[in-house]
């Protein structure tokens, strides 16, 4: 379960900044997951929770978005967002993916401390 090592790393990130600007509680976490990193949000949430057990993020609400994919192809420069590994306007195999690699913290909401 990879949920929880990122988890983890989050929880980690989220205390090194309460820490160096002095933030107050902590009251929601937003992250953005792409699809290619193969999360499953309810289990991101419950090692969440349960790393912040104990912790000043502990009761922190976590909002995950999933972030779908996007690929452009590099012969004809087309965007389309379903999984195939062809191009639909050319047929091409070369692509690149303009988005569902995301894995970060979006925004925290905290209270003054």
């Amino acid at each position: 379960m990879h949920e929880l090592s990122l988890a983890d790393a989050i929880v980690s990130a989220l205390l090194k900044m309460q820490q160096e600007e002095g933030w107050g509680e902590v009251k929601e976490v937003r992250l953005r997951v792409g699809a290619l990193r193969q999360v499953f949000p309810e289990m991101l949430s419950f090692a969440f929770e349960t790393v912040t057990k104990e912790t000043s993020l502990a009761g922190a609400a976590l909002v995950i978005e999933e972030v779908p994919l996007v690929w452009r192809c590099l012969d004809c420069g087309s965007e389309w967002k379903e999984d195939s590994g062809v191009c639909p306007s050319c047929g091409s195999f070369r692509r690149e993916a303009l988005a569902g690699t995301e894995l970060e913290i979006h925004s925290v909401e905290v209270g003054v401390s």
